[in-house]
């Protein structure tokens, strides 16, 4: 690459391959300027026009071409730069927190596997500086093109009419070079973190009880960008489809990977939705104070009232049960000795199986506003517990809730944590969305932060619903994604 625009004036003019003869066309089809001679030996059946008649086109197309990139191009690469920033906090972060659970664990351990601990810290701190590494060079190779382009462009502006011809050829050439390299680079392509996998304890095979690192790759399927609505809650039913549902619009709809809406319901206001495993839609009413149990038809064959709480999410369990989260019509937040604020185990029919409002010492609240909830495979019980408008924690409780353990972001740099949606896998691990920094956390049943599963830039992930191995995701920003995983 050029340092500056002056090495530009010593372009050779004559040919190289026909003495004194004068570059005097341009061969379209080799990007290249030739001689007369040129054009009959090697050229004839090439696209070339005369350097003259080129360079006036260019004169009056190049500003605009500039100004093109500096205002479409350098931005996205400018954010490009920003993801990579993100990238590099995001792995450095990632070492922190296994550095931290290793050290904490060795602990317990003989000498000996103090030992393998300092092994396994090493090659985590290797695999993850390589990343880091990778990370900032290829940041530092964008950062000069960018830097690059933005003088070129600049320059090619201002002295359009004044460099010399074959300069401006060169310089064309060597601009468009530049900027198809730079629009190559996506941090995308280098995204790789490593996660630590905590082994069991055994005495007969230290190595695999300390753990392994393992690479979580995502794969984004499918990316819905589709003139909905505001997405309050999704609903996945197979591999290719899912209900979804609005803020704005009561009515759901069911969605294929394309986007294209298949059918709509035609019960109104609701707040949320579920299909049991045997067909049937499970609706909570908010307004109304009740659920309702409708068939594939839509025809209601159960009402019950959750009077005087108002129900608002609702979750199924792995026996066909439905978890609902239920509060007063309070304030949210500012909390009184009455306030109400519960989760229900409830059958299809209505009955109340287990009610989750205090701890053990059966007068201190669980919760502030329980939202969203998720039964693990292990049975334990998963509940979004927002504490304001922006903050919030996750709290897992055993089946007789007893509390297992409370998630507030896994001590990384995160902003204030403002916990979202929640569901489950079927290794037992925690997915969790994250509004204020865009995230989707991984954590293992007992609670240990394992990754950040997905970073966004531009748009909060919001709710989530696994089905098989598709997570289907919906955005604050009116968009679905849907993402397969793999550890």
């Amino acid at each position: 690459m050029a340092a500056s625009l002056h090495t530009f004036q010593f372009a050779l003019k004559l040919c190289e391959n026909h003495y004194k003869k004068e570059l005097i066309v341009y061969c379209k089809t080799c990007q290249e300027k030739i001689c007369s001679s040129c054009i009959k030996e090697d050229h004839s059946t090439h696209d070339w026009d005369m350097i003259t008649d080129i360079l006036r086109e260019k004169k009056r197309s190049l500003p605009e071409e500039c100004k093109e990139i500096r205002t479409t191009q350098l931005p996205g690469l400018k954010e490009e730069l920003s993801r990579f920033d993100r990238k590099i906090e995001d792995e450095e972060a990632c070492l922190k927190q296994t550095t931290s659970t290793l050290n904490v664990s060795r602990q317990s351990y003989i000498d000996e596997i103090n030992r393998l601990f300092d092994h396994r810290i090493d090659k985590c701190r290797q695999k993850s500086e390589s990343t880091i590494q990778i990370y900032k060079d290829k940041r530092e190779g964008l950062k000069q093109k960018v830097e690059y382009l933005k003088t070129m462009t600049t320059a090619l502006d201002k002295d359009i009419n004044t460099l010399p011809d074959h300069d401006i050829l060169d310089m064309e050439k060597e601009m468009r070079d530049e900027l198809e390299k730079a629009l190559s680079f996506s941090v995308d392509k280098y995204m790789c973190t490593q996660v630590f996998v905590p082994g069991k304890m055994d005495v007969q095979a230290l190595d695999n009880m300390i753990g392994e690192l393992r690479s979580v790759s995502v794969e984004e399927m499918n990316d819905i960008d589709k003139d909905f609505h505001i997405i309050s809650s999704i609903q996945a039913v197979s591999e290719t489809n899912a209900w979804v549902m609005f803020y704005e619009d009561n009515y759901p709809k069911l969605i294929d990977r394309e986007g294209t809406v298949l059918k709509s319901m035609k019960s109104p206001c609701i707040d949320d939705l579920i299909i049991s495993n045997s067909g049937q839609f499970v609706l909570t009413n908010s307004l109304n104070q009740s659920l309702s149990v409708l068939t594939e038809v839509e025809n209601a064959v159960r009402t019950w009232g959750t009077n005087p709480l108002h129900p608002t999410n609702i979750s199924k369990t792995e026996n066909d049960d439905i978890l609902v989260t239920l509060r007063d019509g309070g304030d949210l937040y500012n909390l009184t000795p009455t306030s109400r604020r519960v989760v229900q185990r409830m059958s299809l029919t209505g009955k109340v199986l287990n009610t989750y409002e205090f701890r053990e010492d059966g007068k201190t609240r669980l919760f502030t506003w329980p939202t969203r909830t998720a039964e693990n495979k292990n049975t334990d019980i998963c509940v979004v517990n927002n504490l304001s408008k922006n903050s919030g924690e996750l709290i897992v409780l055993h089946t007789d809730g007893r509390i297992r353990f409370t998630y507030k972001g896994g001590g990384l740099k995160f902003k204030e944590f403002s916990p979202r949606d929640v569901d489950c896998d079927d290794k037992c691990r925690i997915l969790l969305t994250e509004k204020n920094n865009r995230a989707i956390h991984m954590l293992n049943a007992e609670g240990m932060y394992l990754c950040t599963l997905c970073h966004y830039d531009k748009f909060s992930p919001f709710t989530i619903s696994l089905y098989g191995s598709n997570l289907w995701c919906g955005f604050l920003g009116r968009k679905v994604k849907v993402l397969k995983y793999t550890i």
